[in-house]
């Protein structure tokens, strides 16, 4: 590794530090790791009360927000708590970016990595990936499945068609080699096929509902009696 020597080293010299920023970023990552699983440690172990008068013991002024930002690091990387040196390349902002809602699935990921094969470089770059990801995803719930072309043309879109038998798939490339259709093609057909008969059904019901509304004559086996005029005899011219 070439070394690069400035003419101001007063602040080295001054506290007769390493010159190196990075070797103090991942010794203070380090320390600070080693306080987050303290105190989770601590505070799966004792009550709530034990903890207060721990923390005072220890004369902890940092306030609860700093306990609660150290506690939560420990919690989302339990993973590493034989092994927080693993994770003292990454500086603090980022092991607490790794905590956050979006990103904490990364974690996982760090898990495969073997012991020296971790960098900032590699965390920053999935952070980045996982980032962009998440303005797609969020860009597509915006828009819906309507996407627009350089020109201002519309187009719809289908998202991906996931099936254990892959019935979709097999059927459309039938469908493409037997009767030479495009894919825009069989959907097209398929959906104004399955629209059509929507509507026929629709038709039939909207009938029903209305044959339902009228009442129906009940056949009846009584037959309503005529009243009949007797005259009598002594009437009779």
């Amino acid at each position: 590794m070439t070394t690069t020597t400035f003419a101001n080293n007063l602040y080295v010299e001054q506290h007769q530090v390493d010159s190196n920023p990075t070797t103090h970023i991942e010794q203070s990552t380090l320390e600070y790791l080693h306080t987050a699983f303290l105190l989770y440690e601590y505070k799966q172990t004792y009550t709530k009360k034990e903890y207060r008068a721990l923390l005072e013991e220890y004369g902890w002024d940092k306030g609860s927000a700093e306990s609660t930002r150290s506690l939560r690091i420990a919690e989302n990387f339990q993973a590493f708590i034989s092994c927080p040196e693993h994770l003292a390349v990454l500086p603090i902002s980022v092991l607490l970016r790794l905590c956050s809602h979006n990103y904490k699935i990364l974690i996982d990921e760090l898990k495969d990595i073997p012991i020296g094969g971790l960098t900032c470089r590699l965390v920053l770059e999935l952070i980045e990936k996982r980032r962009l990801f998440l303005k797609a995803m969020n860009q597509e719930k915006k828009d819906g499945n309507w996407r627009a072309t350089p020109d201002g043309n519309r187009y719809y879109t289908f998202g991906k068609i996931m099936e254990d038998d892959h019935q979709t798939g097999v059927f459309t490339e039938k469908l493409i080699e037997e009767l030479g259709l495009s894919p825009q093609r069989i959907v097209r057909k398929a959906i104004a096929d399955l629209y059509e008969k929507h509507q026929v059904e629709i038709a039939k019901n909207e009938i029903g509902s209305f044959e339902e509304l009228i009442p129906c004559e009940q056949p009846t086996n009584t037959i309503n009696w005529i009243p009949t005029i007797k005259v009598s005899s002594s009437n009779k011219p």
